[in-house]
């Protein structure tokens, strides 16, 4: 896989004001990459704030991210994604995950702003127990690879 990046966003959907979430779980985790190795990012939202985050980051060889990183694409692959675009959080975990590589994309969303609606495609129970899953993952490899304050 030559160039890659993964990126977990929680707390998407949003009203006029912004996201409406329980701030303390909103977080971000990024992972960008190539062949020589990626770069780990995980924010989480410090307890009581609206933007201040509490920011961790480290790196991962290909070598320990190459077999995670192709069952999420492949995964991926079989999941649908809203249409149109940013129409509905068709998912229901307020959580936008997002890959892109040389050959591959994949991006769901949610609302934003005034612009709700209901997509025209949704998702299986079956599907949004295996996003659940893969947001786990993502999450995971944030925990584990994302150690030093930044």
């Amino acid at each position: 896989m030559a160039q890659f990046q993964v990126v977990l966003r929680e707390g998407i959907v949003g009203g006029f004001a912004g996201p409406t979430v329980n701030m303390s779980k909103r977080q971000v985790v990024d992972i960008q990459g190539d062949n020589s190795g990626a770069t780990v990012m995980h924010a989480t939202l410090k307890p009581e704030s609206k933007n201040d985050y509490h920011t961790q980051s480290g790196g991962a060889s290909i070598e320990e991210l190459s077999n995670l990183l192709d069952t999420l694409k492949q995964q991926l692959q079989d999941l649908p994604t809203e249409q149109p675009v940013g129409s509905q959080d068709i998912y229901g975990q307020d959580i936008s995950l997002s890959f892109f590589s040389d050959d591959f994309q994949w991006s769901n969303g949610g609302p934003e702003g005034c612009s709700q609606g209901e997509s025209q495609v949704q998702a299986t129970p079956e599907q949004k127990e295996k996003f659940k899953e893969l947001v786990n993952l993502v999450k995971g490899l944030g925990q584990q690879y994302a150690v030093t304050a930044a």
